[in-house]
């Protein structure tokens, strides 16, 4: 356990680039070969009960590319396209499902993708499967377009859940597509679309399409108020990497990878619960502020991230 806190610590305090070797320079009495070999060796990661998850709060889907792209020899690595970029980069694609309760976030699922687990949707309908078999009572779920597939609709409207994401603009929709037909006041379309087998509403929002299986109706600025509820977690990732050393893991295995993804979203949790009214990059900065002008034993270190 002080391993973990240790590498917690090690992530908060790092700047510039990050590597085990460094942070053992922070960190007294903890050489950098037992923190390489605690990321390839530790299987014990913390998982939320989702149990005592409180009812009625957002459930988001997302994932993000994990840029390796001057690496060697890291295992598992290959071709992934970078939205950023507009390009193919070398390097991991996670898949990201958080729980987001008022002002609380919790860390559901961190996945490396792999093809031969099956296609993205696939991975993601498994993991929804397991929540609800497991009692999860979320009041909404939001993911973009490229989560949109027919079987994940008809998967979380059979469990009795609701959803909201953006619709491509060729999905058959009332017979034709989506892009054409009117949409008048803002207000939004009742139907059927292919392969989906229950009544959804869809409203544009500029040029962008809503679908959702709310009952109530939506408008174009309601349907969009309740979309952009996802974008906490592209903010999640944006300080992942900005701040808390996401992409800079140099370790060869898989195992290693995997851990120091989950170290890193648990230094993130770490400082929102600790100031949940200032960003990341604020929180942080105090954090370094204390780190650097507080002349701290070890023991108040562990203590200090514990």
């Amino acid at each position: 356990m002080k391993l973990t806190y240790a590498y917690r610590m090690a992530l908060l305090s790092t700047e510039g680039k990050f590597s085990c070797l460094k942070c053992a320079e922070n960190i007294e009495k903890i050489s950098h070969d037992k923190l390489t070999r605690f990321l390839s060796n530790n299987d014990e990661k913390a998982k939320v009960n989702i149990k005592t998850l409180p009812k009625g709060g957002n459930l988001i889907v997302d994932d993000t590319p994990l840029s390796k792209m001057y690496a060697k020899n890291i295992e598992g690595i290959r071709w992934v396209y970078c939205s950023t970029l507009k390009k193919a980069i070398k390097g991991y694609t996670v898949i990201k499902i958080i729980y987001v309760h008022n002002n609380d976030i919790y860390n559901l699922e961190d996945i490396i993708w792999d093809k031969q687990e099956g296609t993205k949707n696939e991975i993601v309908r498994k993991k929804l499967k397991e929540y609800y078999e497991m009692g999860l009572e979320p009041e909404i779920i939001l993911f973009d377009l490229w989560y949109g597939a027919k079987e994940t609709f008809n998967l979380v409207n059979d469990f009795g859940w609701k959803y909201l994401c953006l619709s491509k603009r060729n999905r058959n929709f009332n017979g034709k597509r989506v892009d054409k037909h009117k949409y008048y006041g803002g207000k939004s379309l009742y139907g059927r679309a292919k392969g989906i087998g229950h009544i959804i509403q869809v409203v544009k929002h500029d040029k962008r399409y809503i679908m959702t299986n709310l009952e109530s109706p939506i408008m174009s600025h309601s349907g969009w108020k309740i979309y952009q509820n996802r974008w906490i977690i592209e903010t999640v990732f944006r300080d992942l990497k900005s701040f808390l050393h996401f992409e800079e893991c140099e370790a060869r295995t898989l195992q290693a990878q995997k851990n120091h993804i989950s170290l890193c979203m648990d230094a993130y949790l770490f400082l929102k619960q600790k100031n949940p009214n200032k960003s990341i990059e604020a929180s942080q900065r105090d954090f370094l502020q204390d780190f650097y002008e507080t002349k701290f034993n070890n023991q108040d270190l562990f203590e200090l991230v514990a």
